[in-house]
């Protein structure tokens, strides 16, 4: 091989690693390659919109990455012009969040934006998948403070506490819709995180099609702090 041409190859090699090391930098801080969860993203968004929304295209070719919610938005219009609709896609769920459709969901299902059971506020959601758009992926939550005051309690009386009040929370909304996700945070004011903040425990359970959920995946479910 002649020396321009090796210095050539050198060159090249040197600049396909670069460019390697910078992907994978970018997969570290984001998740993904920004380009290519871009556009996968954008192309979910498309197919989603097209079987639900058929009257409206996409403003762009490429969704935008919000650095803070971790997920990809594209905006939405009507083929002849007029009103907008911003829809968003989990790239780690693979899920579209509809806040149009999900509110006519609860609101027929006559359920709370804020649901509140036996004194503890929760939430209420729901998603839809590209591959299968007429099925809500409905997930659950309950948080649970205690003051200063009540004793703390260990891991296990406190995934004793989680448990009861995920079942409780399970057994009022989920005869409305199946459920695929439920979590339980709980909190007391006496454990810090830091000088202002509370820490909080969260369980999160994934419920797969026609499983039920009990109490046993409450109590032995991985316990995650924040």
């Amino acid at each position: 091989m002649k020396p321009k041409q090796s210095r050539n190859l050198l060159l090249a090699s040197a600049c396909l690693l670069a460019f390697l090391n910078g992907l994978v930098l970018l997969y570290v801080f984001t998740g993904w390659a920004p380009v290519l969860g871009n556009l996968i993203s954008a192309a979910q968004l498309r197919s989603y919109t097209a079987q639900v929304y058929p009257e409206l295209v996409p403003g762009h070719y490429w969704a935008a990455y919000d650095l803070k919610n971790g997920g990809y938005g594209l905006d939405f219009s009507l083929k002849n012009g007029g009103g907008h609709r911003y829809l968003t896609y989990d790239s780690r769920s693979g899920t579209v969040q509809d806040e149009r459709r999900e509110t006519v969901l609860r609101m027929r299902l006559g359920i709370a934006k804020s649901p509140e059971v036996n004194g503890n506020m929760a939430s209420w959601g729901a998603q839809w998948s590209p591959r299968d758009p007429e099925t809500p992926l409905v997930s659950l939550g309950i948080r649970l403070r205690d003051k200063k005051d009540v004793p703390v309690p260990d891991e296990a009386a406190m995934r004793e506490i989680m448990a009861d009040r995920a079942m409780e929370l399970y057994a009022a909304l989920s005869p409305r819709t199946p459920v695929h996700t439920i979590s339980v945070q709980y909190g007391h004011d006496a454990v810090q995180k830091n000088e202002y903040e509370t820490l909080h425990y969260l369980i999160t359970v994934e419920l797969p099609e026609d499983t039920p959920l009990t109490r046993e995946m409450i109590l032995s479910g991985k316990l995650k702090t924040r």
